[in-house]
């Protein structure tokens, strides 16, 4: 999820060393696919028990690693920015989110965003679905790194327009086990993997994905960065 709505507003292309231990993934992939990675056995919109508000996003999983990862990839819809629908997103976000100061304040924000200033994000997953599971302790905590889509329509703020742009980057997803479900966490340290990247507006137009994911395996000085522990989702 995003830290805070201000995040939308600000760019940049610094990329940090977050780099862990060895990573681990879930179920063994059988597979490599086009693009270099191993394949997982996940889909995206799959697993859970029922759908939430909004009519799209998953909600209700086990207590296993496995179904962690799913709620990561499938929550990240629900990060979208929208006066359209908002009741049922609101509830969406109240349902993914963990119960603390830290989730009121950004529902709060996102409602100022989409009722009072008209801001339109929608999130979703890059056209490359890979993930990263980099921690998880079943029932109870996970973190998981997605390479993410989202997409922010032209706005103004005071006499100046800000225009359309697309940002694709890699975000953690730090989850914990709360309420018999996987909630997304925001009071947990937020940090990027090194492989973040973000294309803005007007500063470096998305290109086809295979170069985007040489750009988001590539640091600031041009070196390559590893790719182990990234997983491919099965489409």
């Amino acid at each position: 999820m995003l830290v805070a709505v201000a995040s939308y507003f600000i760019s940049s292309t610094a990329k940090e060393n977050t780099s862990a231990a060895t990573p681990t993934t879930p179920t063994e992939p059988t597979r490599i696919s086009d693009n270099g990675f191993p394949v997982s056995p996940f889909r995206a919109n799959e697993g859970g028990t029922k759908t939430a508000a909004d009519g799209q996003t998953r909600i209700g999983y086990t207590a296993s690693c496995d179904d962690a990862v799913r709620a990561a990839i499938n929550y990240i819809s629900a990060d979208s920015i929208a006066a359209e629908g908002w009741d049922n997103r609101e509830k969406t976000l109240k349902h993914v989110l963990a119960s603390n100061d830290y989730s009121e304040k950004y529902i709060e924000s996102f409602r100022s965003s989409a009722l009072n200033e008209g801001f339109v994000a929608e999130a979703s997953l890059f056209e490359v679905p890979i993930f990263n599971l980099t921690n998880c302790e079943s029932g109870k905590t996970a973190t998981v790194a997605v390479a993410q889509r989202i997409e922010t329509d032209a706005y103004k703020i005071g006499d100046k327009t800000v225009p359309a742009s697309v940002d694709i980057r890699m975000a953690e997803q730090h989850l914990l086990w709360e309420n018999e479900d996987w909630k997304l966490d925001l009071s947990s340290p937020y940090s990027r993997p090194e492989t973040q990247l973000l294309y803005r507006g007007n500063m470096k137009e998305p290109s086809s994905a295979k170069e985007i994911l040489g750009d988001l395996f590539t640091d600031s000085e041009g070196n390559p960065l590893s790719r182990d522990g990234w997983t491919e989702l099965a489409r």
